[in-house]
Parts: structure tokens; sequence; C-alpha cells
């Protein structure tokens, strides 16, 4: 199978193997929901509740119906759990995503909904099993900041934000957007979409009449997308001016809409994240996704044409049995399919062609992306062996590995800790570049690097990694200024980092606004030049651009092997 997702799977099988127990924590918890009155329906009943008082900025009217969000302490406008498709359930499993049914009188919009089906696990071996999620799950919800006091507030910015997860986990409601809504103005959407086998399987029972199977995970995306256009202005956003941000999974379903022809026109800006597009290990082509849905066809006890046999296998049954050639029940096993009608061709042709969507691009990567992934292989209390890591490199298609073994000697630190080195830069550090050159020759493009060296993380040290530094997802609770259950708080910053996260979020804020993160107070950043190829640095007390990025990460070396 493809390299990138070889590589990360190794991972999670020597994981599994022998964890420390460690859960990643990449899914915060989401926003405490409010109480219900005992009268209230559950909101996917569909039913309505009796009209309350009238609340000031809280009531909308989209299309499909009215909805009732809520006003937090800070003033900033929520609206949880807004069905932007009808339940992908029944025989519109695997099927592209359907506009939700309208509703009469007012519907409550206070708690999330159903997050999509994924285990209950964030990690192999952490101890937990079972499945959370119901396939009722295409929600979204809205963060708008405060109304004026007086006068009419101005459309604001509207940043749509697409969570990670290995594309089997997480959910739009993990992650709570007030402080970004309130302190940059400007009004953020977070949503789900389908997960594992159910958001990105191609079999020949699912093959419509275009040809095309696989990336229902990616159609939900566009769908909400579409959603957004045709009703964010109803909450104060303005639908000509949308970015789309995501990390990791999400920032890699980010590539694919960049590269897709249906995405165009749904938004204007992206924001990457931690997310490479240009391995080719990210797509899968259709007619080896078809292989592989027909053997997990026959897996699940399905013949391979036998659709409704398929839709009938309950979501749990999905989540335990392995896909055929994968030993990890729920790892990265059926990526991005290129070759339909969504993803006619692989992100990394598309760019290198000068191709895809036109648009500026904000990127970047996490200097110590790999410490996360290697922190949870090693047996508690001992390094990295040095079979394992040895098994990595040789699992890197096309590339040397004595070659590469040679460049990354496992002495002077941790073997971990040359893992994960070796982690970052073949399957982050390096690719990010590789884009922003590609993406440079069409649109303006901002590169990062985030380099605050000790991010106040929930993650107990390792032997294998006894200091997780940058590490992956590490970013995040500076972007939302949120607590991330099990990863990280902001209550525990310094005062350089405080400003740092905020320093970080008006960068964002000011790229969604006018596609330049350049602002008043910041540090100046200038657009991608592949002759220089300065990146800006994200540090406490030590934020601006610097040159030397793809020699630090030894990219020369990662672009030689690759091209074998």
């Amino acid at each position: 199978m493809v390299r990138f997702l070889r590589v990360m799977t190794a991972l999670a099988l020597c994981a599994a193997g022998g964890s420390s127990g460690q859960d990643a924590g990449l899914w915060p918890a989401p926003l405490p929901p409010v109480t219900a009155p005992a009268t209230q329906p559950r909101l996917l009943d569909l039913k309505v509740s009796a009209d309350p008082p009238p609340v000031p900025g809280v009531r909308v009217q989209v299309h499909g119906g009215a909805l009732l969000g809520r006003v937090l302490d800070n003033g900033v406008r929520v609206w949880q759990g807004v069905p932007y498709a009808a339940p992908p359930t029944g025989e519109r499993r695997w099927q592209p995503p359907q506009p939700p049914a309208p509703w009469t009188g007012l519907r409550a919009a206070t708690a999330p909904g159903d997050v999509c089906p994924q285990p209950m696990s964030q990690m192999p071996g952490d101890g937990r099993s079972g499945l959370r999620g119901a396939e009722d799950c295409l929600f979204l919800n809205v963060y708008a900041p405060p109304l004026p006091n007086t006068g009419r507030a101005p459309r604001t910015p509207v940043m749509v934000w697409l969570h990670g997860g290995s594309f089997r986990s997480g959910a739009g409601s993990d992650y709570a957007a007030e402080v970004l809504a309130r302190e940059q103005g400007v009004t953020v959407v977070t949503l789900n979409y389908r997960l594992g086998a159910l958001g990105f399987l191609a079999a020949p029972a699912l093959t419509d009449a275009t040809g095309s199977s696989g990336n229902y995970g990616l159609m939900d995306q566009q769908e909400a997308l579409r959603w957004v256009r045709r009703n964010v202005a109803a909450f104060g956003g303005d639908p000509r001016n949308v970015t789309v941000f995501g990390e990791s999974a999400g920032a890699m379903s980010l590539c694919a809409q960049l590269a897709s022809p249906l995405s165009r026109g749904l938004f204007a800006r992206a924001i990457l994240q931690s997310g490479p597009c240009t391995p080719q290990g990210i797509t899968t082509p259709l007619s080896e996704a078809l292989n592989t849905g027909s053997a997990y066809a026959r897996a699940l006890g399905c013949a391979p044409q036998d659709a409704a046999c398929l839709r009938a296998v309950p979501a749990g049954r999905l989540l335990d049995v392995p896909v055929p050639g994968r030993r990890v029940p729920g790892a990265v096993d059926l990526p991005m399919v290129s070759g339909d009608r969504v993803l006619p061709r692989a992100p990394a042709d598309v760019f290198a062609a000068g191709e895809g969507l036109r648009v500026p691009v904000l990127l970047g990567t996490n200097r110590d992306e790999g410490t996360l992934f290697v922190a949870p292989v090693a047996e508690a209390g001992q390094d990295l062996p040095l079979w394992q890591f040895w098994g990595v490199v040789a699992l890197l298609e096309r590339w040397d590995a004595p070659r590469a073994l040679a460049s990354y000697p496992a002495g002077g630190g941790t073997v971990g800790d040359t893992a994960a080195s070796l982690v970052t830069d073949s399957l982050f550090a390096c690719p990010a570049s590789d884009l922003a050159a590609d993406l440079a020759r069409t649109a303006p493009v901002y590169t990062y690097e985030f380099r605050d060296p000790a991010p106040p993380l929930d993650l107990a040290p390792t032997a294998s990694v006894p200091r997780y530094g940058a590490s992956h997802a590490s970013e995040l609770v500076s972007v939302f200024g949120t607590r991330l259950a099990g990863l990280a708080d902001p209550a525990r910053f310094t005062a350089p980092q405080a400003d740092l996260a905020r320093s970080i979020r008006t960068y964002w804020a000011n790229f969604a606004r006018r596609g330049d993160p350049n602002g008043p107070g910041l540090a100046p950043w200038s657009p991608y030049d592949p002759e220089n190829g300065r990146v800006m640095g994200l540090a406490p007390q030590a934020t601006g651009e610097f040159a030397g990025f793809r020699q630090a990460h030894r990219c020369g070396l990662w672009d030689r092997l690759a091209s074998r």
C-alpha cells in the first residue's frame, strides 16, 4: 500500500503490541451542553418545542426552518447540532449527502448532534474499546461574534473547520471556537463528516452511474460548504468570504478540496495545518480501492456486488472487522480515492501541474510532529527498539533505506527521538515545503513552522520520547484558545506563550479576512518564495521569518530518495 499510510499504520501496529497506554488526546471535549427542560424534545426527532420567549441574536431562519441558539457569557452566539444534510442511514448509507428535511416551528440548536461512528479508543492499545456516535451525524455548529451594542453589524469573515483524526475519529463539536469568534470577530463553523468505512469505502456494489465510489466524507464536506454559502448570512457571516482551515486529516481533506473541480466557488482561502498534500499516500487509485473494497465486503460476509448486504451491516461491525491487508482495526485503512468525479486526480499530480483551485493558502507544520506518533510505540519505560526503527525505515517505498538510516543515526539521544525526526521530516516538513513551492506558482502562499519548545501538553513523557516539543496537534490550543481535553490547556500558558497564541489567532483571522496574515503589532510575514525558502517561525518571544527550513529537515535527502 502507499507509503504514507504504511508508515503511520506501522507505528500503530507497534503501539498495539506495546503501548504505554498514553491517549493521543487529539480530540478535545465538546462545549458542555445546556441542560434542556424536560419537555424539550431531542434534537434528532425533528419535532419542535413551544415557542420560548424571544432572545435577541439567537433565533435565525435558515433554509429548512428556524433555529434557536444560545448566548455564552462572553456574548458569543452559538448554534449547535444543526443538520446540513439528511441522515446518511438505510438506503442513504454510502450515497452522496442529501438535503435535510425541513421542520416547522422553532428547532433547538443548543447542544451538539451525534458524532459520526468511530472507535472509542483514540490510539491502539490504550485499553478502551467500543463505538461512539451514530450514523445520523451530519451536523455542524456555528459560533458568531457578539452583536454590537448599537448600529448594524457588518458581515464577518467565515472560517470553516475540518477536524483531524486519521479519517476515522473526531468531530466538529470537539472544538469550541468562542475565543476565536469573540477575539477576532469571525464566524466559525465546525462540522462532522463521515469517517472510516462509512466515509471512504469504495466497492463495486457502491459504484454509481459515473463510475465513482468512495469519498463520501469529502462529499459531506462539500455539502457543508454549500450549506454555509446558502445560510451563513443569517448568522452575520459573509458567504463571499469563506476560509476553510483544517489540521492533520482535516488538512489532507482540504488538499483534496483544493484539487477537486466540485469545490470550485465554495471557499476563497485555505489554511492547512500539519496535513501533507504531496505524498501519493494520502489517496489511493480507484481501481486499487475497488479491489480493497471487494475483499472487505467478503470479510464482512457480503458479495462485492451486494449493496443491500453491505448496507445491512451494523456500524459497529464495520469498525471491528479490519480491512484486508491491514492488521489494526480502525487504522487509516481507507484513504481518499483518486480517479472519480470528486477527485479525478491525486492532489500531488494536480498541484505539480500548476492546476487546482487558485486561492491564497497559508500552510505549515510543527517542528516536532513525529513525537506524538512515536511516543506510544515502545514498551512502557523503554526506548524504541532498534528493530522497530529499522522496520519503519524499511517501509518507505522507493526510498533507499540504508541511506536514510545513515542520515538518521540512532545516537546522541533516544532511538525514539531519532525515529520522530525521521517521521517529521519525511512525512510532514518536506512534503509541506514541496507543496508550498507548487502552489506558489499560481497563488499567494504563506508558510510557517510552529516552534514552541514546551507547549503546555497533557501528555506524559516516555522513555523513548522524553520531550514532545512542538508535536503534532500542539498548535491547536493556540489556534482555538480553549482547552483541548487530553492535549493542552491555555490556562497553563506562560505570558510569552499566551502572547504567541494571540498572535497566531490574529494571523489566521487576518488571512481569513483578506488573504494576508500581516497586521499591526505582528512580525512581518512575506509570501513564500522558493528561491530563498524563508518560513515564518512561530515561537514564544522569537516569532519571525527564518532561513534553512529545508536544510534543517534534510529535505534534499528526501527529494533524492523519493525520486529513485
